[in-house]
């Protein structure tokens, strides 16, 4: 892929992806910078709304009807259940890693294979996740493994 960078006297900035077809690559790319755009509403235990950027965070969990997301600093709870998450900002690296949490692959430090077909997740808070048998064929394929 080439890169190019202009300097132009700009109102805004400007990004024009120029490609031969719509590949893995450019969807990447895509994401990447849609992820920027798309803010994720929250609150934290003092009850102060925050918006977050998907890529902040880096897992989301269900417990007892309410769904937590971690960011390397901070916990939040926000509205929206695994499901929403997991439809609206899948394409922005959050991955269902079993019933009750999410993962963003885009934080995911290292992989190990487990016993029943299952894969434990470090992240880069140094947290470990397990990714069910269920997901894990699923994770296999999105990483190309």
């Amino acid at each position: 892929m080439k890169i190019s960078v202009e300097h132009a006297p700009l109102e805004e900035n400007e990004v024009i992806l120029r490609c031969s077809n719509l590949d893995q690559e450019m969807l990447w790319v895509l994401s990447i910078l849609r992820s920027g755009l798309q803010k994720l509403c929250a609150w934290d235990e003092r009850r102060e709304v925050t918006l977050l950027s998907p890529s902040e965070v880096v897992y989301c969990e269900s417990v007892d009807d309410h769904t937590f997301l971690y960011t390397s600093a901070e916990v939040y709870q926000t509205a929206l259940s695994l499901a929403e998450l997991e439809g609206r900002y899948g394409s922005l690296g959050l991955f269902r890693a079993g019933k009750s949490s999410i993962v963003n692959l885009h934080r995911v430090r290292a992989l190990k294979s487990q016993p029943g077909g299952r894969i434990e997740v470090t992240l880069e808070t140094e947290e470990r996740l397990v990714v069910s048998r269920h997901y894990a064929p699923l994770l296999r394929e999105r990483l190309g493994l």
